[in-house]
């Protein structure tokens, strides 16, 4: 059953407005009698359509439940931008495995260029693509996609656990990776720092660590960068859901 989030207002005027009706009506051409999911301040409502106006759509609400699809801490993964499409994929698939938000972070060895000119329309359209990952995987949340930034331009303050993850170490690392996951509690704010294609700097790996950053191996195999982050995130919902 299709998935929308929608505002409390929604609910409250039983209206479906912007560009859920336009997904409703114009792309999925719904029809009256038909049943979807709102979302709206973490209760799930099964509604029916009862009609549908020029610029609205009215519905009737059978049933709400509450089920909560989110970790009880906030993981938030720092990417390193990566060439082609490859930031997409990991939006998507990241935000199927529960990620918080994502920081699209400009490195030393960051092969792609940014168009300063595009960058915000860039930053939109990677938002609506995790809202549609977030409505296809049932998620209670919607990740934020921040803006562009270079490494040293981020505040690391809110993060008390800050994991990255190096391969230079070895995997009898003083820390490995299960011993940082098993070290998250309830209501922790995490931060993972996935480096590029060609890897971290020794500068950026000593910025990293100064700013309390705990690096360690994702184990005998290197892995891609596009690889890297969703290894970690699986890891973490296999440990800790």
């Amino acid at each position: 059953m299709p998935r929308y989030f929608v505002d409390e207002s929604n609910i409250k005027n039983l209206i479906i407005d912007g560009d859920n009706y336009h997904h409703l009506a114009v792309v999925n051409r719904c029809k009256i009698g038909e049943e979807v999911e709102l979302f709206s301040n973490d209760i799930t409502y099964k509604v029916e359509i009862t009609n549908i106006n020029k610029d609205t759509i009215n519905f009737k609400i059978i049933d709400q439940f509450y089920y909560d699809t989110e970790f009880n801490f906030k993981v938030t993964l720092l990417q390193s931008y990566p060439k082609g499409d490859k930031l997409e994929e990991i939006i998507k698939h990241s935000t199927e495995l529960g990620v918080y938000e994502i920081i699209p972070t400009i490195t030393e060895r960051t092969i792609v260029k940014i168009d300063e000119s595009k960058k915000q329309n860039k930053i939109t359209r990677l938002n609506l693509i995790a809202k549609e990952a977030a409505k296809q995987s049932r998620r209670n949340y919607i990740p934020k996609i921040n803006d562009i930034v270079k490494l040293k331009d981020i505040d690391f303050s809110k993060y008390n656990v800050l994991i990255f993850a190096y391969e230079k170490l070895s995997t009898n690392s003083d820390k490995t990776l299960l011993e940082l996951i098993n070290s998250i509690k309830e209501n922790d704010n995490v931060i993972i720092a996935i480096g590029p294609e060609g890897g971290w700097s020794e500068e950026e790996a000593k910025y990293l660590i100064s700013k309390g950053f705990i690096p360690t191996s994702l184990g005998k195999r290197i892995l891609r960068t596009e690889t890297a982050g969703l290894y970690t995130l699986s890891a973490i919902g296999a440990i800790k859901e």
